[in-house]
């Protein structure tokens, strides 16, 4: 296993002076000084954690990862119509990766907008239909001077014609959503095989 710290440039001197007097690397004298300090008689007294399970399992960690300027510019390129940061869209891969329900979906932002767009558009069909409704509702009353077959006739029309729009907004949707989770699932590549 890797281990990586962070020391001081005086502690950083002190170790290489030492290890060099003993004939070592840094990286073997850091290596001993721990393997001492671990099996040593003081540390049998430290009470033993359990390895997994410490901590909340929602708490942040920090992972470095050191990717050549030319993958952070691929990350940057593809990030950017999507509206992610660097950070966000390495964050989104791998979790990608990890997430295996669909109740788990968290989608880009840029499609987050784009549904929220149509939402507010069958919102607002919505409202037509049920204003047209009601005046269907006052022309069918005794006392009404419309003419429901007028009103009627045009809501139909009018149905037909959004039933017609709902069904390429659907079809609109699911191809955007399924063509996100196909490129952060990657199940995109096995169809083509």
């Amino acid at each position: 296993m890797k281990v990586t710290v962070r020391l001081s440039d005086d502690l950083t001197a002190e170790i290489d002076r030492i290890a060099a007097a003993n004939g070592q690397t840094r990286s073997s004298w850091i290596t001993k000084a721990l393997t001492i300090a671990a099996v040593s008689s003081d540390s049998q007294d430290v009470p033993l954690m359990p390895v997994q399970g410490r901590g909340h399992p929602d708490d942040y960690i920090r992972v470095t990862v050191r990717l050549n300027r030319s993958e952070m510019e691929a990350i940057d390129t593809v990030a950017a119509p999507m509206r992610l940061t660097r950070n966000e869209w390495i964050k989104r891969t791998i979790r990608w990766q990890l997430w295996d329900k669909a109740a788990l979906l968290r989608l880009a932002p840029v499609t987050q907008t784009e549904i929220g767009k149509v939402r507010k558009q069958v919102l607002a069909i919505g409202r037509n239909i049920n204003q047209a409704v009601h005046a269907m509702n006052a022309a069918n009353q005794p006392e009404s001077s419309l003419d429901i077959a007028r009103i009627a006739g045009t809501f139909l029309e009018t149905c037909g014609d959004l039933r017609s729009l709902l069904i390429e907004a659907r079809r609109s949707l699911a191809s955007s959503i399924g063509g996100e989770i196909g490129y952060w699932t990657r199940r995109d590549e096995g169809q083509g095989q």
